[in-house]
């Protein structure tokens, strides 16, 4: 990408913001359609589990059209979103029930099937992982892996640039070291 298109990126942003502002809902889509994935992908690390995470995403979508004029746009509206969707899911995870669990979702049609053994296994295999992260550095890490700088983490959560930068080293350095194959570790 030339610094030209990437500037063109950044107007096309800035204009899409404005009219969003304004009140344009198709401003305000196409803007989403950067973020949603890896918004999502923030809320279901968090909260660990499907349903929740939809219901933070929707709370993210809702906050950040709402709070649009307070988008400063000193980053980019990912990762303002991201930040949104970060506290979005920990209040999905403060007002949930102490019941529940990664069975909930499961009916007899979700057995799974030859063809998607080795992904499910392998999905379930990074949901153990990260498990065993500590909440800080999975957080930190999830922000960093959907887009946001060092600087943008820190930001977000709160904690000092260095501390974050530790925390990500550590905490894909422990994902390495549980994923690998029997073996190979």
């Amino acid at each position: 990408m030339t610094s030209g298109s990437l500037s063109g990126a950044v107007d096309d942003e800035s204009l899409l913001v404005v009219a969003a502002r304004a009140g344009d809902e198709t401003a305000f889509a196409a803007l989403w359609a950067t973020a949603q994935r890896p918004a999502f992908g923030v809320c279901y690390h968090l909260t660990e589990n499907r349903a929740d995470a939809l219901d933070a995403l929707q709370d993210t979508q809702l906050a950040a059209w709402k709070g649009l004029a307070a988008f400063e746009g000193k980053a980019p509206f990912r990762a303002w979103v991201l930040a949104i969707a970060r506290n979005a899911a920990l209040a999905v995870i403060r007002r949930r029930s102490p019941a529940g669990g990664i069975f909930d979702e499961m009916t007899e049609d979700s057995v799974v099937t030859d063809p998607f053994e080795d992904t499910v296994a392998e999905l379930t295999d990074l949901r153990r992982a990260m498990s065993t992260l500590p909440g800080s550095h999975r957080e930190a890490l999830l922000l960093w892996a959907g887009g946001l700088t060092y600087e943008q983490v820190a930001a977000s959560i709160g904690v000092p640039l260095n501390t974050v930068k530790v925390w990500i080293h550590r905490a894909r350095k422990k994902l390495q070291t549980e994923l690998a194959e029997p073996g190979l570790a």
